[in-house]
Parts: C-alpha cells; structure tokens; sequence
C-alpha cells in the first residue's frame, strides 16, 4: 500500500503544534503514513518573545528551538525549503531549491506578516517587529544610535536621536516600549547620556486606548505604570507619513525621529494571500469549523493565516488560537486518513475557541494579566508569564527547554532586568570551586577509607550497615544515638548522649559492646563520622529499607557505601563524573541523616554537593574532555530524541543523518 502523505507547511506555533498531534496521532501507523513539516528555518521562532531580543534582555538563541530538538525521534520528517508554489490540483508543492513534495493532505500554517496598511514610507523608514532578524536589527540599530547620539553637540539633531516611538498601542507595541524603558537608561549610563533629561519614549495608538483586548481595570493599571516610567501615550495619534527624520500624524503634528518601530497590526503572509483558494479578509484564507479551505476537503489553513467566523467575530491571532485551530485540522486530518486506511477513528470536533486571557509583560520584572477572569499586575502577572512560558517550552522540547528558559529569563539576566532583580544575577567563576571539590573529595575518600581499615571489606556478615529488629536487640545506628548510663557485658547497645562523653561512655561499656564497635567514637566513624546525631532515632522509612532491602544481602550493601564514598571521593578530586558524584553525595548524607546516623556536618556535605552540580569538574578537573564526548554519545540515542532529554542539541549517527538527508 502506498504511503498518505501528510504535509504541513510552516514552523510556527500552529505548524509545530499540528506536526505533534499528527505525529501522536500515527506513530504507530509509519509504515502506512508520513508526516513532512517545511519550513525554511532550522528552527521554530518563539514570536511573542521578540521584543525581549530588540531589547537586550535576552539572547538570541532565547527564542530559538531547533526543529531537530523538537522532531528527533518522531516520524516527523523536517525539510528546510522555501515553498514558491503550491498545485493544489497535482496536490504538489515546489521548493526553491527544486525539490517537489506530494501531498494527499496540506495544513497551510505559514502565519502572518506586518501589515502597513499602505501609509507611505512604513516599509522604507520604520522597524518591525516579526521576525528574529527584524529583532536582531532593531536591537542593533537602537545600539548604534545612542552611541552616535552621545558623539552629536548639535541639540535638535542629538534630540532626534534620542527620540524612541513605538507606532502601536497592542500587546506587542506594548512589550516593546517596555524593553525600552529599561534597556535605554543602561544604555545612556555607557554612553555618558543623562536618560531623564534628553531621551523621550512616545507609545503613539491610532484608537483611543491601548490594549484595547484588556479589560478597564488592568488597562489602566497598565497606562498608570507606563506613564509613571516616562512614558509619553498619543491616543487618536494616526500616523499618516513616516520619512527618513520622522513621521506626521492626521493632526499635521510632526515628530523628528530616527527610530519608529511598527507595530500597528498583522495580516496573512503574501504568500498565503496569492494562493488561489477563496480569500476571506487581510490577507488570509477562509475555512469552515473543521479548518478546511472550501475548495479543497485535503487542505487547511491554521494560525494567523485563516479567516474563520465564530459567533461573528474572526478568530483572533494569538498563539492560543494558532495550537487550537492546528489541533482542529489535526484531527480532522487524523480522522480522515484512518477512515481511508480502514482503522478505527474518532469523529473530530468543530472548531471551538476557548482562549484562557492574556498577559502582557512591561520590561522584564512587571506584567498586567487578564487571565481566567481575574486580573492581577506587576510580580504574580509576570510570574503566571512565566509559568505559562515555561509550560509551553516543556510541551514543545521537554525538561531541558524549560530549563534553558528559566535560565534565559530568570537566573542570567544582567541589570536586576528579571522577576527576581539582580538576586542571581552574580556569576562566581568555576575555578573558584576547584578547592571546595578537592576538599568536599578528601572527605569522603577519608570516610571511605576508615571503613576499609575498621573491616567492612572483610566482615562479611553485613553488621556494619545492618542490624535486625528483633525484641530485645538493639541496632547499631541505636548505640550511636541513644544515651544509655551504663551497659551490660551482655549488651549490644552503648551511649552517645555527646560526642564529648563518648569515651567515657566506650570505658564503661562491657567487652562485647568493645568487640563489636570497638569504641563510641569508632562506631560513629563507621557509621557516618558524624555526631552528635540531627535525629534522636531512624525515620520510618529508613527502618523500612533497612528491614526490606539491607537485610536481604547486608554485606552487598556495606561493600556498596565502602566503594560509593572512595568513589565519590576520588571522582570529585580528579573531577571526573562530577555531577553524579555530587548527586550520590546528596543521596548518601540524606541517608545518613535519617538514619540517625549523622551530625549537621552532613549538611555542610550536602550544601557543598550542590554547589558541584553546576559544572565544578569542568574547572581544572576530566569533565573539560570527558563530558562534551559523553554528550555527543547520549544526544545520538534513541532514549534521549524520544524523552527531549538531551545534554545538548540532538546528534545524528552516520545511519541517522542519511536517513534524514534522503528524506530531503
């Protein structure tokens, strides 16, 4: 039976969405089904993150997700390519590099484009904010004009320069203005500029509000803090013209200017608006409730790209609406080509919004929320953001892009510009941790090491680490911790109500007590070297793996700890296999603190463990060579493309790659 073929053009928020469920949908249908997304970047943009990259909050590579991150290990095949034509009658799409690309089913999910709304000098003069690029080159040119401002004696023409407007009074428009108000004060402070008395920051809006989607509440809790922070607001401010020095409104106010930035509104890609299926409005294609073109049942069009009414209104280009409306095309799609293989299939549903609000970050430490009917501002709507940001990203490419976010937005931030200010902001070079690994390594290879010389090598009972719970019989951990004032010749137990009276304790105890732990401060040696104990007696569940696990094969356990400490000791010293290490260490003191074994030294050792988990082999130890060879390994696994766990970006093996350049 020949393949359906399944073909999704476009790498946004609705073209990844609909690549997954398609992908959930068929993983088990690969010899009968092929799913292909073209895009012609190797990497999904994270759109409604632009602003933070134009405004030198965060990286580039903050809003980058590689397709291959994403895709590795699914039955989604990814083509980099510019499609330039689409036969909707051969059900064939052509790249400009040649290339041809059947399909039986299309989900047209090429988003949208700034529109101009055909103002003059908008395309030529001004800066948008849709692409990455765009992001990189407004983010440039703001850099490059505050360094030439601070060179210009001439006041009008120094003044131009330090004039900033964002054209747009709408979620984006918003976000941007708010980069500004933090990023040019830094700015100015390098560049020898006074920022409160020659930069002006003006938010022109055409409409009589801004976020006009907000309700009044948060909208004027939005207005109150821009204005607050310098903010000049020009509501019913239409632009008209917009020249090399500036822009006119429909008033005749003319404002000089050498950066206005366009965020005014979006419509359909060109491409999408040239495709000869019926149009619905601004540039983009209308569908019914399923996301199908009524020309043709096999394509749809998801995302910014489609016009579709519901309740009379347009469906709205949020990201919300994009996952939705490719979910939508998804099923229908799933439901179609299983009803074709003759496989069970679910009916799929009419398209039905359900957009949970918005939210709308001002800078990077204030937000305004409009979320599930509740309004909130400033430190708990920027941390909802980020949660919402986060779960996105782990939706998308696992732990690991949630990590790498948190990092980006929260832990590496410069100039306090975070949720948390400047709190982890301070970075303390890795070669400072060399000697606190080497010691924290001491350590533990010297509680190994007592061990072997007090017998645990050789005592192959197991005594060492496990003692039953029969009536009448102490434990060990028990002869450590408890205060007992003398003891029997008979007795199995002895006192450690202080470290300090330990030997008296070891001097009064009988010959049997002497045999079998030698000394009060010997049996704290083996046990943990540490005392007095944090817990007066063992938890629960400490006694429960002692009783389930440890007495089944004592003497593998006590062999186990003996060849754990020496082998933590010596990887942390020679700064080999760091992280695990750190992470046994953490493991083994919390053992021993709920074991009743242990003193607060244990916490040093687990304070100081942590500490190692952030990259100290990597200074001055074998991690520098060892880890980046291990990562290339593992990121080449099956194992790590199907749970996103990679240590890095994902590797191909030989057999991989050609696969992957043979489907291309």
């Amino acid at each position: 039976m020949e393949k359906k073929h399944i073909v999704v053009l476009g790498g946004g928020y609705a073209g990844v969405h609909a690549a997954k469920a398609l992908h959930k949908a068929f993983k088990r249908h690969q010899d009968t089904v092929e799913v292909t997304l073209i895009d012609k970047n190797r990497h999904h943009i994270l759109m409604t993150e632009l602003h933070e990259v134009a405004g030198n909050r965060v990286p580039e590579s903050s809003v980058k997700i590689s397709f291959d991150r994403i895709f590795s290990g699914k039955m989604v095949n990814v083509v980099r390519d510019t499609i330039e034509d689409i036969d909707f009658t051969g059900q064939t799409l052509t790249g400009k590099t040649g290339s041809s690309y059947p399909y039986d089913h299309l989900i047209i999910a090429t988003g949208a484009e700034t529109a101009d709304f055909n103002i003059p000098g908008v395309k030529e003069y001004a800066y948008y904010l849709w692409s990455l690029d765009d992001a990189v080159r407004l983010r440039n040119h703001i850099e490059s004009t505050v360094r030439e401002a601070a060179r210009i004696a001439d006041p009008e023409k120094r003044r131009q320069k330090l004039t900033f407007v964002v054209a747009g009074g709408g979620f984006t428009g918003v976000e941007m203005i708010g980069e500004l108000i933090e990023w040019l004060p830094i700015l100015c402070k390098e560049n020898g500029i006074d920022h409160k008395k020659e930069v002006r920051l003006i938010l022109a809006e055409a409409l009589g509000n801004i976020l006009s989607m907000l309700g009044e509440g948060p909208r004027a809790k939005a207005v109150a803090n821009l204005e607050k922070r310098g903010v000049e607001i020009r509501l019913n401010n239409l632009i008209t013209q917009v020249n090399p020095d500036g822009f006119v409104t429909r008033h005749g106010d003319e404002i000089k200017t050498e950066t206005l930035i366009w965020t005014c509104g979006i419509r359909g890609t060109q491409f999408c608006e040239n495709l000869p299926i019926t149009d619905g409005k601004i540039g983009r294609k209308l569908v019914n409730e399923f996301m199908q073109s009524p020309d043709y049942d096999n394509v749809y069009v998801v995302g910014d790209g489609m016009w579709h009414l519901e309740d009379n209104r347009a469906v709205l280009q949020i990201v919300e609406a994009a996952e939705q409306t490719a979910k939508t095309a998804a099923d229908s799609i799933t439901y179609a080509v299983k009803s074709e293989l003759g496989l069970k299939a679910k009916e799929p549903k009419p398209f039905k919004s359900n957009f949970h609000g918005y939210m709308i970050s001002i800078g990077g430490t204030w937000a305004v929320s409009h979320t599930a009917g509740i309004a909130m501002t400033g430190f708990f709507a920027m941390a909802l953001k980020h949660l919402v940001n986060i779960y996105y990203q782990a939706g998308v490419a696992g732990v690991n892009a949630a990590w790498s976010y948190i990092k980006h937005e929260i832990l590496e931030i410069k100039n306090r510009r975070s949720l948390i200010g400047g709190l982890a902001e301070y970075k303390v070079p890795s070669y400072w941790t060399t000697f606190l690994r080497m010691y924290l390594g001491v350590m533990w290879l010297i509680e190994g090491v007592q061990k072997v010389t007090s017998g645990w090598l050789t005592d192959t009972t197991g005594s060492k680490v496990y003692w039953g719970s029969a009536d009448g019989v102490a434990s060990a951990s028990q002869a450590v911790v408890e205060t007992v004032a003398s003891a029997t010749a008979s007795a199995t137990t002895m006192a450690t109500q202080a470290v300090s009276a330990a030997t008296d304790v070891v001097a009064s105890a009988s010959q049997a007590v002497v045999d079998t732990l030698a000394s009060a401060s010997q049996a704290a040696g083996e046990v943990a070297q540490f005392a007095p104990p944090l817990l007066s007696k063992p938890w629960g569940l400490y006694t429960w793996i002692n009783d389930t696990f440890v007495s089944q094969a004592p003497y593998l356990f006590q062999l186990a700890i003996v060849l754990a400490e020496v082998g933590i000791g010596l990887a942390l010293i020679v700064g080999l296999f760091t992280f695990p290490a750190a992470v046994v260490s953490i493991a083994l003191s919390i053992m021993f603190i709920i074991g009743a074994m242990a003193g607060k030294e244990s916490l040093w050792y687990i304070a100081v463990s942590i500490v190692m988990l952030g990259g100290a082999g990597k200074a001055f130890g074998l991690d520098y060579w060892v880890m980046p060879w291990i990562k290339k390994q593992w990121n080449k696994t099956p194992f790590a493309k199907k749970t996103y766990l990679y240590l890095d970006e994902p590797e191909f093996t030989r057999k991989q790659m050609e696969r992957k350049l043979g489907k291309q």
